[in-house]
């Protein structure tokens, strides 16, 4: 028997055996459903979702702020953790500022056993990475101005002895609490944006560290 009598065979007890109707419908099915599951990712792993958890915060943050309904005080600093997690699922820049500020925390506040002054100076640079990513990512000014000082008292808790502050509502130069960042127009008084959070003595007043502006 010759290649294509076998071939013709082979098709004719196919033929007879299969439903065309229910085969198309099955193929027809088929190629439905892998085209759905290739439009759509996989969803994350548990251990995925707690390690993004972990990331944001989640499992450190109280239910007074991830559960703060608007008229509540720390409703911005729920937001701001919110668009912290919108910007950490980002591919870009924005997305590599918003995992360094994410970073910071999880350090800050994590580091139980660390060095009082050492941490302080975390601290800080934890509050100039916040203002990098609000002006990287255009965040919006007004919401930014009212977290900073709720994550500023919550950090603080954190610290013996000082504590931080932020300075957004601070338009004037100030050289008693104000450092010029890099870039800034050394005569104008103005002041565009902080850069880092102020630093006091607890028992005092007295500045530590001042805040960076850029004027």
């Amino acid at each position: 028997m010759d290649e294509q009598r076998i071939k013709q065979a082979v098709l004719g007890v196919l033929d007879r055996a299969l439903d065309a109707g229910s085969l198309a419908r099955a193929v027809q099915e088929a190629g439905g459903h892998a085209a759905s599951s290739a439009s759509e990712p996989p969803a994350p792993s548990p251990g995925t979702k707690k390690l993004l958890e972990r990331i944001v915060l989640g499992d450190i943050l109280d239910d007074a702020i991830l559960s703060a309904r608007p008229q509540d005080r720390t409703f911005p600093l729920r937001l701001f953790f919110g668009e912290l997690g919108t910007l950490l699922a980002k591919d870009d820049g924005e997305g590599e500022e918003a995992f360094t500020l994410a970073s910071g925390l999880n350090f800050f506040f994590r580091a139980s056993a660390m060095d009082g002054e050492a941490k302080v100076r975390l601290g800080i640079e934890v509050s100039r990475q916040l203002y990098a990513l609000a002006h990287a990512a255009r965040m919006d000014p007004e919401l930014v101005g009212k977290a900073a000082p709720l994550l500023a008292a919550l950090m603080s808790q954190d610290l013996e002895r000082v504590r931080l502050e932020s300075v957004d509502h601070m338009k004037v130069f100030d050289s008693q609490v104000h450092e010029r960042a890099a870039g800034s127009d050394s005569t104008a008084a103005r002041i565009l944006r902080p850069a880092t959070f102020l630093c006091r003595v607890a028992t005092n007043n007295a500045v530590k560290a001042k805040a960076q502006v850029v004027t």
